[in-house]
């Protein structure tokens, strides 16, 4: 069924009557050249009509088309084998600390040293940094997977939905460094974190969209903040019911270097649910860790595109400027005035 992107212009056709009243009060007398042609005219009265007929299509077909009609496209419904990965994004003001560990900072496309500190120093590479390049080398490698990616500091918010779309993915993930964020929040909503945490965010956007057997969450952080024993157990029954993967890219010089206590309470997390800590910039723990997760059994899923509409008002516009020219003509041949 034809739908309008702005039916208000709709209401444009009542107009057409008043005019044509005020046209025909207007007009003058018929005037031709001969005598005879009136009179065939009045034999055929509604021949005087056409003019006023053909100005009534052309105003409505005018009006139709800056209505913009749409027509509805069928919807397509897919099967494809994959799995569902939730990527969230650590963007707290911790993550935009410099960046010392050489493998790391490699990884981001600078050079190994201490960046900045001396003229001519190759700019500085942050936290953040790190994780975007961490972020574009695990999504390159999920083809015929779907993807979603949040990010978070003292909330979480949804930058995309689960999505077999990777390009979007790493778009958006290639604008994580453009706003700091604040804290840090992992087990909100709480009664000291009223925001929500990107563990309590991953597991509700499974709940909502996750349609394959095999739910991965990847935490991309550097795991700087506490998780309280309560929430501790409650996020991770509730990711046990959902059968939820955990893995881990630790970013920043902590998880090189066999943790620090402002990690523990998230690298326990992901022991209990018998995940995997990825620390960023081993390149030989990261192939590892990215072979493992792309054993992981995929399952068919079935997916239903959106509706999507496609612009006519190119033929009403055509149709309108055809009769307009019409009515021209035939107002030319019958010599009324206008």
């Amino acid at each position: 069924m034809m739908t309008f992107a702005e039916p208000l212009f709709l209401g444009l056709t009542l107009a057409a009557l008043p005019m044509l009243w005020l046209r025909r009060k207007a007009q003058n007398a018929l005037g031709h050249s001969q005598v005879d042609t009136h009179n065939r005219l009045r034999r055929l009265p509604i021949i005087g009509w056409i003019p006023s007929l053909l100005f009534l299509l052309a105003w409505t077909a005018l009006c139709v088309a800056l209505a913009r009609p749409l027509l509805p496209q069928e919807n397509v419904k897919e099967s494809i084998q994959t799995r569902d990965f939730v990527v969230a994004t650590d963007i707290s003001g911790s993550m935009w600390t410099p960046i010392t560990d050489p493998a790391q900072q490699t990884l981001a496309g600078g050079q190994p040293g201490t960046p900045g500190t001396t003229t001519g120093a190759p700019p500085t590479v942050n936290r953040i940094d790190v994780a975007q390049a961490s972020i574009k080398s695990f999504v390159e490698r999920r083809k015929g997977d779907r993807v979603a990616l949040l990010v978070f500091d003292d909330d979480t918010y949804y930058h995309w939905p689960l999505t077999t779309d990777l390009k979007i993915i790493l778009r958006k993930s290639q604008l994580l460094n453009k706003r700091q964020g604040g804290g840090t929040n992992f087990d909100g909503p709480s009664e000291w974190s009223p925001g929500t945490g990107p563990l309590q965010a991953g597991i509700n956007h499974f709940q909502e969209m996750g349609k394959a057997k095999t739910k991965v969450l990847v935490m991309v952080t550097d795991g700087e903040s506490n998780i309280s024993p309560q929430r501790f157990e409650e996020l991770a029954t509730q990711m046990e019911a959902l059968g939820v993967h955990i893995y881990l890219l630790g970013i920043g010089e902590s998880w090189t270097k066999g943790g620090s206590p402002m990690t523990a309470d998230l690298t326990r997390f992901v022991d209990r649910l018998h995940g995997v800590v990825i620390p960023v910039g081993d390149a030989a723990q990261m192939r590892a860790a990215f072979d493992k997760i792309d054993q992981l059994e995929k399952s068919t899923v079935t997916l239903e595109r959106s509706v999507s509409f496609k612009e006519i008002y190119q033929w009403f516009l055509a149709l309108s400027v055809a009769l307009w020219l019409l009515y021209l003509t035939a107002t030319a041949i019958i010599r009324e005035n206008a």
